[in-house]
């Protein structure tokens, strides 16, 4: 959850105070208004404070399922957009590491979703 978080929020700060220089690092077809691009980063922002105060919790099984299976989703939808991205045209590295950040926590969340959390740690006496 930590990682997921830093991510998140090193991702919305970029696209809240530089959505420009973002855009053209990983975009290849026209702008979009920044402030779409600052609309996204407050998602971003929200996302990564939801995982920073989730990050000490259970997770897995029913253990913070509603907020595993809103990473799932993010990551998931993000790196099938981004393998689709990849397919469609021109391919900039930095278009190449969102994937490979993506489909990697996009993985980790899916297998967090459907794991059972492992058995209760016993108190300590």
């Amino acid at each position: 959850m930590s990682f997921s978080a830093i991510v998140l929020a090193a991702a919305g700060l970029a696209l809240l105070f530089a959505p420009a220089e973002v855009q053209r690092a990983v975009a290849r077809s026209q702008p979009a208004a920044p402030i779409v691009l600052q609309l996204w980063s407050a998602a971003l922002l929200g996302l990564a404070a939801a995982d920073w105060a989730g990050r000490g919790l259970t997770l897995g099984g029913i253990y913070g399922r509603a907020l595993v299976a809103g990473n799932t989703v993010h990551w998931t939808v993000g790196a099938l957009v981004a393998i689709r991205a990849l397919l469609d045209g021109p391919r900039p590295p930095a278009l190449w590491a969102a994937m490979l950040v993506y489909a990697l926590l996009a993985l980790g969340f899916n297998w967090i979703l459907r794991r059972h959390p492992g058995p209760a740690a016993s108190p300590a006496a």
